[in-house]
């Protein structure tokens, strides 16, 4: 009997969410608390954060705790016995969630590429 497998789920970043409309996969598209804030950040007014908020509910959240910040204090610990710990909180966070979650990153950010090198997550880098 053959063994379906459900394709990982796709954690949208920021530099992937701004760039929209997001590839038409057949994969569930989420968020973390670190990329909705990094997305509201951006927001010129109440009304646009308010819309901005509506949007970001329509996706899948990911749970951030304190595993997340041990994955990603680890990883930075392993990327600064290389010289490369030099990655925005934000991408860190995104990342170790990623892992946490057995799920894709779907970004347009080099940080992404090199945090792969140190966490277990596909680096999806989407075509801009």
């Amino acid at each position: 009997m053959a063994v379906s497998r459900v394709p990982a789920p796709v954690l949208v970043d920021k530099s992937a969410f701004v760039r929209a409309p997001l590839p038409d996969w057949d994969r569930e598209h989420c968020l973390c608390a670190a990329t909705r804030l990094e997305i509201l950040y951006s927001a010129r007014s109440q009304s646009d954060h308010e819309e901005i908020e509506l949007e970001l509910d329509g996706f899948r959240h990911l749970r951030m705790d304190a595993e997340t910040w041990a994955v990603a204090m680890t990883a930075e610990r392993e990327l600064a016995a290389t010289g490369h710990h030099r990655v925005a909180l934000p991408d860190l966070l995104v990342a170790a969630c990623a892992q946490q979650h057995a799920a894709d990153v779907l970004h347009l950010d080099r940080h992404f590429d090199v945090l792969a090198t140190v966490l277990t997550f596909r680096a999806l880098r989407l075509d801009g």
